[in-house]
């Protein structure tokens, strides 16, 4: 059936949290040595309660969180956290390839910004991604046209 987007509701926030823990907390350890978990949950709860986060759902099973920035002069991935559990089934592709022609649509690059230490870097660059920037903790990469 393939991953399919929910908006998140007030109810979804404890997953929300729950998944930015599972999916993030060993990349921002290795990072800075810390997991700020009160800040985490805060900023969690809030971009669900704002209407931010979009569930990602396949088979009607709540798999991971998805929040993008859309503006006029680019699409900016902010968060795609699929629990680990449901990783490498193709889903977080899938969910990429339709930001990819949502953005060919438009006409404006699909912007990231990764953890360095994170490996999803890897599916970034094979979906044709490239570096547009580096700090110590953060690769920013671009799907332009």
């Amino acid at each position: 059936m393939g991953a399919v987007l929910r908006n998140a509701t007030e109810e979804d926030a404890e997953f929300a949290v729950l998944t930015e823990r599972e999916t993030m907390q060993a990349y921002a350890l290795a990072t800075w040595g810390d997991w700020q978990a009160t800040e985490i949950r805060q900023r969690a709860v809030d971009n669900v309660f704002a209407g931010r986060t979009q569930i990602i759902e396949n088979n009607g099973v709540p798999i991971g969180i998805l929040r993008v920035q859309r503006a006029a002069e680019c699409i900016d991935l902010k968060q795609i956290f699929i629990r680990p559990m449901y990783q490498r089934q193709g889903l977080g592709a899938e969910l990429l390839h339709q930001l990819i022609d949502e953005a060919r649509i438009k006409g404006v690059p699909l912007r990231l910004r990764v953890l360095r230490v994170n490996p999803a870097q890897r599916l970034y660059k094979r979906l044709g991604f490239t570096v547009v920037r580096e700090t110590p903790e953060h690769v920013y990469m671009e799907y332009a046209l």
